[in-house]
């Protein structure tokens, strides 16, 4: 298998087959995402299926490293950089740009915390989508105004 493709971009496996989201009738993927100062998480050095994925900053305990997210959502793909995730570790979650902390929305039932990336570059928590800081913790949600869009098996870190 390639590792880099022909612009030099590093090449990520994904265990799910674009074939296999393909045959979805609706998607809903994320196209734009931003930390609370307006940064833009949506990297195309991570691709996933076709669509570029959403990097977040993670450290704990003086280690950090990256960490790349599917856009798709309800496909949990992941794929870390220059760190190991344990699943039921809580990591803090930061903005690979500022390297400040993404804000938290609330506590989760897990323990961890919720946190919120932002569909705009105004801090809205009303179109927001929201993720647990535990590794492998699957509560997670969409806030769009007045609508929210669930998936019990959607985002992780």
């Amino acid at each position: 298998m390639k590792r880099f493709d022909k612009k030099g971009m590093m090449l990520f496996p994904n265990p799910i087959k674009k074939t296999e989201i393909c045959k979805h009738k609706e998607l809903l993927v994320i196209e734009k995402c931003f930390c609370h100062n307006g940064h833009n998480l949506i990297n195309e050095h991570a691709v996933f299926n076709g669509f570029s994925g959403i990097m977040l900053k993670v450290c704990r305990g003086g280690q950090s490293g990256t960490v790349a997210l599917s856009p798709v959502y309800g496909y949990k793909s992941r794929v870390t950089l220059d760190i190991s995730l344990k699943s039921g570790e809580i990591w803090d979650v930061c903005c690979p740009v500022c390297d400040e902390h993404l804000p938290v929305y609330s506590e989760c039932t897990c323990g961890g915390k919720i946190f919120a990336l932002f569909l705009n570059k105004k801090t809205d928590f009303s179109k927001c989508i929201l993720l647990c800081n535990r590794i492998d913790c699957f509560n997670a949600e969409i806030k769009l105004e007045h609508e929210m869009a669930y998936y019990s098996g959607g985002y992780m870190i």
